[in-house]
Formats: C-alpha cells, sequence, structure tokens
C-alpha cells in the first residue's frame, strides 16, 4: 500500500486533534484548572507548621499521626509523594492540597450543573468558595481538610446519582466513599445523618431488597480496609509515631494498634475528648457569632443572602436534597462551633462547600426573578456580571491575606534550631517547633544526634522530671518553659527556643 503524503497524515491529525478538543469539557475543564494555577502561585514553597509538617514527615517516613490516624492521607500521599514534582518534599505535599481542593471544586460543578445552574453564576458560586480565606489557605499547605471536601462533594454526587437510577452498586458507591473518607477524617461521620435522610426518603422500598444490604456491607468492609495502614506501619516500628507518650526517661511508649483497644483509642481521637463540646452554655453565642462572622467573610457578604435564597428554593423545590444539604450543613457546624481548639477556623470548609451549592441555587432563583421582572435581556447579563465580579474582588482582597510563595519561616526556624544546638542536645517543643525539626531530621538527614519531643506526647511532670534529671548530662532545648521549671533552671534565649541551665540555688 502507498504511504500517504506527509501533508496529508498532518491533516489528518491535525483533524483529530480538533475533534478531541471539540468534546472536551471546557467548563470543567476551566473549574479545575483556574483554582489550581491560584493555588500554585501562592503555594507555600516548603514544610509548612502545626499540623502540616507532621503530616509531611509522617507520609515521607511512612511513620503514624496522632489521632485520629489519617490512614487514607497517609496512604494516597505516599503514592502523591513519589510524582516527581519538587525535590523538597514539603512542597511536594503542599502541591498535594492544592490538587484536592480542585478536585473539590469540579466536583461542586457538577453538583450545580445537575440544578440546572446558569454557567456563570456556577463560576461566580465556585469562585468565592475557591477563594474564601480558609479553603484557600488550607489549598496552599499539607492538611486533610481538603481530601476531606474532595469525597464529600463526591459523596454527595454518587447519592444524586444513585437518586436517579437506584441499584445496588450505585448506592454501594457512597457508602463506600463515606467509609472510606473516614480514613481520612472522622468528622465523616458527621455527613451520615444527611446522607441517611437522603437515602430513605428517596426510594424506602429498595430496602426491601437484599442486595442492597449485601452491595452496602460490602462497601463498608470495604472502605474500612484502609484501617490496616495504621497495624502495618505499627509492625514496621516507624522512626516518626506520633500515637503514644514519653514517660519521665524519655523512653517513648507506644500506642499498641495492633490491639483493637489501641485501634480505637486512636481513631476514635480521645486523646482530643475534652475538646469536644468543650464550651459552657454561656460560651456558645461568641462562638456562633465569630462563625457566623466567619461565614459573612468567607464569602465576601454579597453570598450570604443568595445564600440563604438558595437554601430556601432547594428545599421548596427537592425537600429530599435540602434535607441531605441542611443536615450535613448543621451537624458540622453545630459539632466545631462547640470545639474547644485554637484552629478550628480551619474545620468548617464542609460548610462552605453546601454554602456554594445553596449560593448557585441562589444566584440562579435571583437570575429568574430579573428576567421575569426587569428587562429580560440585560439583567442575567447584569447579574452574571456581579456574580464574578465579586469573585476577582475576592481574589484581591484575599490574595495578599492567604499568600504563602515566599514563607519559607517554617524551615528557616527548624534550621536555626537544629544549627543552634549543640552534639546530643535535647529539644522539646510545641506543635509549632518540633514536627518542622523532626522533618529536616527523619526526611532530610539532617543533625540525627539531637533528640526531639513535641510536649503534646509527654505529660507535663514527666517533661520537668526528664529536664530536670538530664540538665547536667545534656544540653536541653524547650519552647515556652514553665513557670514551674524557671524555678529550678535558667532560660537563656537561643535563636526560637531557650537552652536551659540549672540554677545553683533554686528559686523558693
Amino acid at each position: 500500500m502507498t504511504p500517504l503524503p506527509s501533508f496529508v497524515r498532518s491533516v489528518e491529525t491535525n483533524s483529530v486533534w480538533r475533534q478531541r478538543l471539540a468534546r472536551l469539557d471546557w467548563q470543567a475543564t476551566a473549574v479545575f484548572i483556574l483554582p489550581f494555577f491560584l493555588y500554585w502561585l501562592t503555594l507555600a514553597p516548603t514544610i509548612y507548621n502545626l499540623d502540616s509538617a507532621e503530616f509531611t514527615t509522617a507520609v515521607v517516613t511512612n511513620g503514624i499521626i496522632r489521632a485520629t490516624g489519617y490512614p487514607l492521607y497517609l496512604l494516597v500521599g505516599k503514592v502523591w509523594s513519589w510524582l516527581p514534582v519538587s525535590s523538597d518534599m514539603g512542597y511536594r505535599m503542599n502541591l498535594f492540597s492544592a490538587f484536592l481542593s480542585a478536585v473539590t471544586l469540579l466536583q461542586v460543578e457538577l453538583v450545580l450543573r445537575r440544578l440546572k445552574v446558569d454557567p456563570w453564576l456556577r463560576l461566580g458560586a465556585l469562585g468565592l468558595l475557591a477563594t474564601a480565606p480558609y479553603f484557600w489557605a488550607m489549598s496552599l499547605i499539607a492538611e486533610v481538610y481538603t481530601l476531606h471536601t474532595a469525597l464529600m462533594a463526591s459523596t454527595i454526587l454518587a447519592l444524586l446519582r444513585w437518586a436517579d437510577e437506584p441499584t445496588p452498586l450505585r448506592l454501594a458507591l457512597p457508602i463506600f466513599l463515606m467509609t472510606l473518607s473516614m480514613g481520612n477524617h472522622m468528622a465523616t461521620v458527621l455527613l451520615v445523618p444527611g446522607a441517611v435522610w437522603f437515602v430513605l426518603t428517596s426510594h424506602p422500598a429498595q430496602f426491601k431488597n437484599w442486595r442492597v444490604w449485601l452491595a452496602a456491607g460490602t462497601a463498608v468492609l470495604l472502605g474500612l480496609t484502609v484501617f490496616l495502614v495504621l497495624p502495618l506501619r505499627y509492625a514496621s516500628q516507624p522512626l516518626f509515631n506520633y500515637a503514644g507518650e514519653y514517660d519521665a526517661a524519655g523512653v517513648f511508649h507506644p500506642v499498641n494498634l495492633m490491639s483493637f483497644s489501641g485501634i480505637w483509642w486512636l481513631i476514635t481521637g480521645q486523646s482530643f475528648a475534652g475538646q469536644m463540646f468543650g464550651y459552657q452554655l454561656n460560651e456558645i453565642w461568641p462562638q456562633v457569632a465569630a462563625y457566623g462572622a466567619q461565614l459573612w467573610t468567607a464569602f465576601l457578604a454579597i453570598g450570604i443572602g443568595p445564600g440563604l435564597l438558595g437554601l430556601i428554593a432547594l428545599t421548596r423545590r427537592n425537600w429530599r436534597l435540602g434535607g441531605l444539604l441542611l443536615l450535613m450543613f448543621l451537624a458540622n457546624a453545630i459539632f466545631y462551633i462547640n470545639y474547644r481548639v485554637v484552629d478550628k477556623d480551619t474545620m468548617f470548609l464542609p460548610t462552605y462547600l453546601i454554602w456554594a451549592i445553596w449560593l448557585g441555587v441562589g444566584y440562579q432563583q435571583l437570575a429568574l426573578w430579573l428576567k421575569q421582572q426587569v428587562q429580560p435581556q440585560v439583567s442575567p447579563w447584569l447579574l452574571r456580571g456581579v456574580a464574578v465580579g465579586a469573585v476577582l474582588l475576592a481574589v484581591g482582597l484575599n490574595w495578599s491575606l492567604v499568600d504563602r510563595s515566599a514563607d519559607w519561616s517554617t524551615r528557616e526556624m527548624a534550621e536555626t534550631i537544629l544549627q543552634e544546638a549543640e552534639p546530643n542536645a535535647l529539644v522539646m517543643g510545641w506543635w509549632d517547633t518540633v514536627p518542622a525539626v523532626q522533618f529536616l531530621q527523619m526526611v532530610e538527614g539532617q543533625r540525627p544526634d539531637v533528640q526531639t519531643i513535641n510536649r503534646f506526647l509527654i505529660p507535663g511532670a514527666a517533661m520537668e522530671q526528664l529536664i530536670l534529671s538530664q540538665i547536667d548530662e545534656r544540653p536541653i532545648y524547650i519552647n515556652n518553659p514553665s513557670m514551674t521549671l524557671l524555678q529550678q533552671a535558667t532560660a537563656v534565649p537561643v535563636g526560637p527556643v531557650y537552652k536551659l541551665e540549672r540554677r545553683l540555688e533554686p528559686v523558693p
């Protein structure tokens, strides 16, 4: 057969590419690429502090995180860490969060599309979600929250698809996703009441079918297998382990994750039980007001009215779906409003996701009203312009608040501690110091001679006993020494921490 001339092959190739481009869903592509590009521009360039450094170190070293264990994040994060994106593992895991945020937005786009929301109005609602300060900020550092929202959005979408065509396998998918999601964040249990409501009110007759129960049970068992990551890692005796406690001799005693009681202790977050519903009745109202102010800021005020309108309109149009979203929203809002921790502002992202759905529906209701009451050719485009303009305004207002592209402070702080520490030193500190130092030690191999202990993992009395028993034998550094400790030791500033030296005469 005579081969085709090169120009003919070129024309055919171009034609194939044009056909592929024509089939591409440009709206969905833009919803994914635009926020991902925004997050990439503002991404933290290396490890970040607090939980972020802990998660990164545990992923890279096959370690164990403190409660609630987060086995799914450890597993999928490990796979992501193999991508040849950057030599800095901190940057690589930060990019993972950005990717998952873009996936979240893409899933919400598909939900709004099913609700017949105008494309430009969808862009307006999703844009305010993408640029909300805490949603944006959690997209720039290694954290579990964007994986949580991605799985949450996927669950809602899977439930809607099941409602369209109820089959055992279609129901098994959202059940599997929720069970799997518990391996990333136990707050997934807050989604269960809404999901159960939606399933029971949509097709209750389905539960007379034994195949439904078989598929549901299989989905739960498959999802629970992710928790096997924890005993497997425990059996390997990882160097990085935050599930346990140090004694007064500085010896770490890990929780036995090969036992059911040990696994249960970790995944149920019993070490944080005191913070759950930790406010007195008279303290709750200020927390409610603070959350209201946070939501107001997150959606730039302009998204509050249309969001409430969308809540009402969607519930009237489809009370089953309205109940699903409202129950999910209230469960998350009530739990975290009553959660007594300093960083809980970052934990309301599931409520943001649901508010964005309501906002899209509310925008659509406003567009229909304007079309009927005002000039039908002008008013829809006016509302679209306002919705998209609000997103551009949010980008401008929030960029400087969340931009982490030049933030090397955590790495510099940790490097300073290791540079200043004398040989065979003991360094003790909270989340803002020790996890970052351990990242440099365990991931990058810096200063293995220095012992580091997170003060969260050692009781106060045991820590003081350990320090006083070793203060004459090795250099000891600490951040924020207690007043009790300062009665028997002096604290000399050394970089971000203090070096302790025994007092010749203890303070009475």
